[in-house]
């Protein structure tokens, strides 16, 4: 069993596409979501264990200007896929199918179209409990003090093991909004 990592990924992408497990246009878009998301991943970083919501937020507080919320969506639902796919093949590569278009039968053609059964939606995205949520921190100007503006990051903190706590922080804040915040958040805690 291949470890999960960045060139495992893309060797196994490029494998689908060979072996027409999958289209190369849709190959070649997983392709460009694992090199853009994960571009802070060396070639052998482990990524069992990583959350694509949470790589997807830091991918957008380093680059907020680079992806449009609905690219930063569909790069997410891409990662998702792509690593689905590498762990369904490494479960069982005799049984893999892929995902590639099937070539319709005549009496299909006959039918009514449905929703292919090998059309995509993606799964919640790996070790995460949270909601697939994008934030466009530059869609609308700040209209009060609490709007996420384009001076904005959100920052994901693993709190607990299921729980992912985020914070809206001004891009420039300073060691004194920042020791204001800790404070703030201080009292926020309960000893039970």
């Amino acid at each position: 069993m291949q470890a999960l990592n960045k060139t495992n990924l893309l060797r196994f992408i490029t494998f689908g596409i060979d072996k027409g497990l999958v289209k190369a246009a849709t190959g070649n878009s997983w392709k460009a979501a694992v090199s853009k998301i994960l571009e802070t991943y060396g070639p052998e970083d482990d990524l069992s264990a990583i959350d694509v919501v949470t790589e997807v937020r830091m991918f957008n507080n380093r680059n907020p200007s680079a992806l449009s919320p609905d690219s930063l969506k569909t790069y997410q639902g891409r990662l998702v896929i792509a690593l689905n796919e590498f762990k369904k093949y490494q479960d069982d590569p005799t049984k893999y199918k892929g995902i590639s278009a099937r070539v319709p039968s005549a009496k299909s053609q006959d039918k009514p179209k449905k929703k292919q059964a090998d059309t995509y939606e993606p799964a919640m995205p790996m070790n995460s409990n949270s909601s697939l949520e994008v934030i466009d921190v530059q869609a609308k100007p700040a209209q009060s003090a609490s709007a996420v503006s384009a001076g904005s990051l959100v920052m994901p903190f693993p709190l607990r093991p299921s729980f992912l706590a985020q914070i809206v922080i001004p891009r420039d804040m300073n060691r004194e909004e920042a020791a204001r915040l800790c404070s703030f958040i201080t009292s926020l805690g309960q000893d039970l």
